[in-house]
């Protein structure tokens, strides 16, 4: 074979091991994205929120567009109430995948909690996704607890109960309903109600600081339950001792 043949192959040999070994590359990167962001959901449902946060942006270190971590983080930024990056990270997920109702959901939800001043836009959205025929049953009843959410914010209790029931009319599950009503019924005094919607809501997710506490100020009525009161007080203290709530629960 000639210098000049062999110089030919060579040439076109090279971008192929050069594309295999970006292939190799691209799929490390894809495989360890994933692996952090199952780690960091995981740690994130168990309450173990620094260890969360490590492991989702490890899997945003490896692959920046990946919209499902950029939502998952997002939500972990909303609990632990660092709202400015928990907003960068919703529009971030909806950039990649415009079609993710799930982070559109999110964001809306974020706006009407906890950016007052753009709740109007966030309620604009959920209308827009209840309305949506193609967003049928989870998504719309995500979509009425929503804009539940948001009648709450404004002041309209009545609105905001009548939302709410209707994303349960839709998904009985939901828990974003059931722990807004449970709110609800603690703030008017209705003990057995809100009790209810807690339970409900606990049955089908893992207790956080803030489901706990709401459970201790339920059972703190005078019609409340003082061994319940104790179980949550128990759990808080245990499994989130540094959170806002255990502090506020053990304060002099």
């Amino acid at each position: 074979m000639s210098p000049l043949a062999k110089s030919m192959i060579l040439a076109l040999a090279l971008p192929l091991l050069a594309a295999c070994a970006n292939t190799q590359e691209q799929e490390f990167k894809r495989n360890a994205a994933e692996a952090n962001f199952k780690l960091g959901v995981g740690y994130m449902q168990s309450g173990h929120f620094e260890v969360a946060t490590e492991k989702l942006l490890k899997a945003l270190q490896f692959d920046d567009n990946y919209p499902e971590a950029h939502n998952a983080i997002a939500v972990l930024y909303e609990e632990m109430r660092e709202y400015a990056p928990a907003e960068t990270h919703f529009k971030r997920a909806i950039e990649l995948q415009p079609s993710y109702t799930l982070a559109k959901l999110n964001y809306a939800r974020l706006l009407c909690k906890h950016f007052p001043a753009r709740a109007a836009e966030g309620e604009s959205e959920l209308q827009k996704i209840a309305a949506n025929p193609a967003d049928a049953g989870a998504s719309a009843s995500e979509a009425y607890a929503g804009l539940g959410v948001c009648a709450r914010q404004r002041g309209d209790l009545t609105q905001a109960e009548t939302w709410l029931r209707k994303s349960l009319d839709s998904d009985p599950n939901n828990t974003v309903a059931l722990y807004e009503l449970a709110e609800i019924s603690q703030g008017q005094g209705k003990t057995l109600q809100g009790r209810a919607f807690l339970q409900r809501y606990h049955a089908q997710t893992r207790p956080t600081p803030q489901s706990l506490w709401l459970g201790i100020l339920i059972e703190t009525a005078q019609d409340g339950d003082p061994h319940l009161r104790q179980q949550y007080s128990a759990l808080l203290s245990g499994q989130f001792p540094n959170s806002e709530e255990a502090r506020r629960l053990n304060k002099p």
